[in-house]
């Protein structure tokens, strides 16, 4: 395994802007809220900064995948809204990322939060995931 910290450091971080859309709508999941955006597109959003933070500098062969999420969607943001994702790199532990996860609007903070990946061999992930299809295609 490499040393993560000779290609990451505490503060690589990557933002981007989204307008809240129907795409990103609670209604996909609650018809009485379906102009505001969901705490389900926040972690999406939240994961797409986390990677494009920090898969880029990797070498060959090597992703990230999430372990754990954690936030605290604080206020509604109707559509149209443009909302800005931060995704900041607190610290590296051996293979694992820690991320400061903030989001923000013309208003001020939307959602916060926390986020944690580990990297892995790509080829190897994958070899696990279909181990586990094929046990499970086998009834085992």
């Amino acid at each position: 395994m490499i040393d993560l910290k000779d290609y990451l450091a505490p503060g690589f971080s990557h933002e981007f802007k989204l307008t809240v859309t129907s795409e990103e709508a609670v209604g996909n999941f609650s018809p009485k809220l379906d102009q505001l955006l969901a705490t389900s597109a926040c972690v999406k959003a939240f994961i797409r900064a986390a990677i494009e933070a920090t898969d880029q500098y990797l070498p060959e062969g090597y992703i990230t995948v999430g372990q754990s999420i954690e936030i605290f969607h604080e206020v509604p943001s109707y559509i149209g809204t443009t909302v800005n994702f931060k995704a900041a790199i607190r610290d590296i532990d051996r293979n694992k990322i820690n991320y400061d996860l903030l989001a923000w609007d013309h208003m001020g903070t939307v959602a916060t939060g926390k986020h944690t990946r580990a990297l892995v061999v790509w080829a190897l992930l994958m070899d696990g995931a279909r181990e586990r299809a094929y046990l499970q295609d086998q009834g085992l």
